[in-house]
């Protein structure tokens, strides 16, 4: 959804118009703005502390570069930037349409096969992607946008440029932590494509199951999990999970990559010799549908329960409250000594312990790698106390 204007944005970025706020991230505020040939794109801006990190402009300006040359169906093309401004900015094609963070959230979870096509989809984007030269550090449910013909990714070229800048060597993790992977949890810095493989996994978990795989009461703690628990395949149906445990494999040697994940998922999509994919109604459930065609026309979404009419008009629709314009701010837990933080949430991130193996989150006998484990509250962690 698109909020107003406030007082302190701009009205102008670059040779667009701006029309109000697509949202807020990790790195900046997102727009809506206009051409002057009345083409819609969204902008995305950065933050202060990072414009005024010449290293990061230094990258930045190198990560659009490599963006420009990402021209795969599933992702949003970029159209224009300016890395040298006082607020650098990248502008890519807007799409108007939900994000797979609302269409769970709306709508519920995904049955298996969408969940396959949206694996399909997002895999040939980071092929794009990564073939280009990026890794997009930051896929997650809000980052996939859900169109009739299939998945787009978003925001990458931004999240990439924050690497290697004075707050990664000032030992600040780059990501989402429900989304992110071991090695970007422990070092940003040096992650390859297979982060994005185990992000990817961790998304399809989202949208399987309703809920990511590690979901502390706080990103300390959702860390912690990552880093040395099982994740939380509760919900998640069987035949989903050798897809789920391919991608999220704990050493990144052990992933597939892209391309082998869509070799892997083609008998399940194209083994009945049928490919009608290029439809909503092929891949989607009609509640999912109908919020796609409001989001796209400017309308509110169906009335929860009650899926589009076929053939004669769809019922009388209820808003949609717009997603949250910023993270949910959670008080940060004592810290006793200078550990490493996280960039989108200010939080510690904890030392991984020296046991090789992940905890289980149950004290006997551990979860297998194929059954979900029960919830707990993790086990104290470098900066959380025992009781």
């Amino acid at each position: 959804m698109v909020d107003q204007l406030t007082q302190h944005d701009p009205r102008r970025i670059g040779p667009f118009e701006v029309l109000g706020r697509l949202g807020a991230g990790g790195m900046g505020l997102v727009y809506l703005a206009r051409s002057a040939s009345g083409r819609r794109v969204a902008i995305k801006t950065v933050r202060t502390e990072l414009a005024e990190d010449q290293l990061f402009r230094v990258r930045f300006t190198r990560e659009v570069e490599a963006a420009r040359a990402v021209s795969g169906f599933y992702t949003a093309a970029v159209v224009d930037a300016d890395p040298r401004a006082a607020v650098p900015w990248l502008a890519t094609a807007y799409v108007p349409a939900p994000s797979l963070e609302e269409i769970v959230n709306e709508c519920g979870p995904m049955p298996a096969q969408a969940v396959r096509w949206l694996a399909a989809g997002v895999a040939e984007a980071l092929q794009s992607i990564h073939g280009a030269g990026l890794v997009h550090r930051d896929l997650k449910p809000s980052n996939v946008l859900v169109v009739e013909d299939g998945p787009r990714v978003i925001d990458f070229g931004i999240a990439s440029g924050v690497s290697n800048t004075r707050l990664t060597m000032t030992n600040v993790a780059v990501g989402t932590p429900a989304y992110m992977s071991p090695e970007q949890a422990k070092d940003s810095r040096s992650v390859t494509g297979a982060s994005d493989v185990f992000s990817l996994g961790s998304m399809l978990v989202f949208a399987a199951t309703g809920h990511p795989p590690f979901h502390g009461a706080n990103p300390v703690e959702t860390v912690f999990m990552l880093l040395r628990e099982e994740p939380d395949l509760e919900g998640l149906p069987d035949e989903l999970r050798p897809l789920i445990d391919s991608c999220m494999q704990m050493e990144a040697t052990g992933r597939p990559n892209p391309a082998d994940l869509q070799s892997q998922l083609a008998p399940h999509l194209f083994g009945s010799g049928s490919d009608d994919s290029g439809t909503a109604s092929a891949w989607l459930p009609e509640r999912a549908v109908g919020l796609i065609e409001a989001r796209r026309n400017g309308r509110p979404a169906p009335k929860p329960g009650q899926p589009p009419a076929r053939g004669g008009g769809r019922p009388a629709p209820l808003p949609i409250p717009p997603p949250p314009s910023h993270d949910p701010v959670v008080p940060a837990p004592p810290v006793r000594s200078a550990p490493r933080r996280l960039a989108r949430s200010g939080w510690p991130v904890p030392r991984c312990r020296s046991a090789p193996a992940r905890a289980s989150r149950t004290s006997a006998p551990p979860p297998s790698r194929h059954r979900p484990p029960s919830r707990r509250s993790p086990p104290p962690g470098p900066n959380r106390a025992p009781a």
